[in-house]
């Protein structure tokens, strides 16, 4: 069986708080968005990442697969979180094919998991020293790559929530990477300086910083919009969903207006000093700063968290809406209702753009 690039695909997005669908039609500057859904996930059935309650993830997608009307059985889905490493290496310059054989002997020094217990994928970066890869001495030199690993356990688990709700995971790729993809919308990126992209999610933060239109630094950060949520509910004694509601501008009568604020916006200044943390030692490894940052995710649709994190940072913030570079038919869609909704979809339209050649 062979799938071409043109094939449909459908892009899961399996967060800790809700899955998100989307599928998208055409090509690069003629995409249009064909599907696009939430379904919220039980309280803790995911947590840190990590699926606990798989008959709950696998109902939510089969229904959220059914409200979409979706056809396609070709599924891409992806992973994050502290099983997943990812590091810019150098080795000896040599051809693609010749570090595919050797990938994982070059990888094994970097990677804290026994190697046999992960999948490993590298893109090449850059060549430093020689360029042409028949001279003799082309061991001098060195080349930069960037180097995935990540846990075949995690792997393992989204493709059997993917299976079992009936569709075949043919693509399993990184938040961080999706996400990255979904800004790559709104224009080349290969000029545009030093960029991030902080997927503010609800028990990670997945934050890319791109260096002309190549991924310069990655990290997943634990904690995320959940921590918030849980200490609005400690707080103001209130449940998850009055919580959740609350931290999106809906501050019930019980609570006070000015508490409540406060109880958000020092929650999310001590998330965001790892991000600031992050971008200290970018900085200081690179000898670059970062000049802006695009905010999604989640955690992006909390009234005023761009403005907080700007302040935090001393750089220009802006929400990441995909859905603003994609045709989206009016007489399919709710346009309000997409445009509030825009952020949350950065993943699930970065994984629904991708392009593949699958056997």
């Amino acid at each position: 069986m062979f799938l071409s690039a043109n094939t449909p695909l459908v892009a899961i997005d399996i967060g800790t708080s809700s899955i998100k669908l989307a599928q998208v039609a055409g090509s690069r500057n003629k995409y249009e968005l064909t599907s696009f859904g939430v379904m919220p996930l039980p309280h803790e059935a995911i947590v840190d990442g990590v699926i606990r309650e798989d008959e709950l993830v696998v109902d939510a997608l089969s229904k959220l697969i059914k409200a979409e009307k979706i056809q396609t059985r070709y599924g891409v889905a992806s992973v994050s979180g502290e099983a997943v490493i990812i590091k810019k290496i150098k080795v000896p310059i040599m051809t693609e094919a010749e570090l595919a054989e050797s990938i994982a002997k070059e990888a094994e020094q970097y990677i804290p998991f026994d190697i046999d217990d992960v999948a490993i994928d590298f893109q090449i970066l850059t060549q430093s020293g020689l360029q042409d890869f028949e001279e003799e001495d082309a061991e001098e030199g060195k080349m930069e790559v960037l180097l995935v690993a990540v846990q075949k356990e995690i792997i393992d688990s989204r493709t059997a929530i993917l299976e079992e709700a009936g569709l075949k995971p043919v693509i399993i790729d990184l938040d961080s990477f999706a996400a990255v993809n979904a800004l790559g919308l709104s224009g080349d990126l290969s000029s545009s300086g030093s960029l991030a992209v902080i997927d503010l999610g609800a028990s990670f933060i997945h934050l890319n910083v791109i260096q002309n239109g190549q991924t310069g630094f990655t990290q997943d950060i634990p904690g995320g919009g959940a921590q918030c949520t849980e200490r609005l509910m400690s707080e103001f004694s209130l449940e998850f969903a009055q919580a959740e509601a609350l931290k999106a501008g809906d501050i019930p009568d019980s609570v006070d207006r000015e508490e409540a604020v406060a109880t958000i916006v020092e929650s999310f200044n001590s998330i965001f000093e790892e991000v600031e943390r992050s971008f200290e030692f970018f900085s200081s490894t690179s000898n670059t700063q970062v000049e802006k940052v695009y905010l999604t995710g989640g955690g992006a649709l909390t009234p005023g968290v761009d403005q907080l994190l700007s302040q935090k940072l001393k750089i220009p913030v802006e929400i990441l809406n995909p859905l603003d570079n994609i045709k989206v038919s009016s007489r399919k869609f709710d346009r309000e209702l997409i445009a509030q909704m825009g952020p949350m979809a950065s993943v699930a339209v970065g994984l629904a753009i991708r392009k593949f050649d699958y056997k």
